[in-house]
């Protein structure tokens, strides 16, 4: 029997998904199991972020702009005694996964299992604004509409203010590129265990609780549009 879709399995330019496809496929598909896929450029630290959501070391990073995460990849955690699924993405820019594959993926897993929240890392320190526009623009028109994006500011632990501070400094330029974002959440995910200095340490405990009130702020006690209602999640872009 075939769980994949007739697309998914004739193309193989889309194999960085079918793993997870025909994992979720065989599982029970719970309905309080919130998904959230976590994505941006390669080498922004979007692995080390799930990292620092599921306090494991399970998701494989990099400390060059090597592509770590090849495949879609769901880690499961639990916050507030309430069931989540981090599902880590492949990185824009790769000539590994192409972003066509990327949204391609994306349609797929939001339609097929809904997504209930996107977590779309920028890095705080450098980084190629056109591309984070470009990204932006394309995970916007891979999910439904009522799925919210947020953005996770990463790369902060030097940064010279309050972490927060740089939204503060920095929201008018991202509106002004079209960027909207439903939330945000301003973090550092340096390895706790890495460093010996008190401040850094305080952030990234900071960056943990950032984290975990951004997620429990937007997916909602009762799950919608997710798999399991009557039909398939709409998609109001293609």
């Amino acid at each position: 029997m075939h769980f994949l879709p007739s697309f998914l399995r004739k193309d193989s330019r889309f194999f960085i998904i079918d793993d997870l496809v025909k994992k979720l496929a065989h599982k029970d598909a719970a309905q309080d199991i919130f998904n959230i896929v976590i994505i941006g450029q390669i080498g922004v630290g979007a692995s080390s972020v799930t990292n620092l959501i599921t306090g494991t070391s399970n998701a494989p990073i990099s400390t060059d702009v090597s592509p770590c995460t090849k495949t879609f990849t769901a880690y499961s955690f639990t916050l507030h005694g309430r069931s989540f699924r981090l599902i880590d993405s492949p990185g824009f820019g790769s000539s590994k996964s192409t972003t066509a594959a990327i949204i391609r993926s994306l349609r797929e897993l939001d339609s097929q299992f809904g997504i209930d929240l996107v977590l779309n890392c920028l890095r705080g320190t450098r980084g190629d604004a056109s591309a984070g526009v470009q990204n932006y623009n394309a995970i916007r028109s891979a999910v439904s509409d009522d799925v919210p994006i947020v953005a996770v500011i990463t790369g902060l632990e030097r940064y010279s203010e309050r972490m927060d501070q740089w939204w503060t400094t920095n929201e008018a330029d991202l509106k002004g590129r079209r960027m909207v974002f439903a939330d945000h959440a301003c973090v550092t995910t340096l390895d706790i265990a890495s460093t010996n200095d008190p401040k850094l340490e305080a952030r990234v405990v900071e960056s943990q609780k950032a984290m975990e009130g951004l997620i429990l702020r937007n997916c909602h006690t009762t799950k919608t549009g997710s798999r399991g209602m009557v039909g398939p999640r709409r998609h109001t872009r293609y």
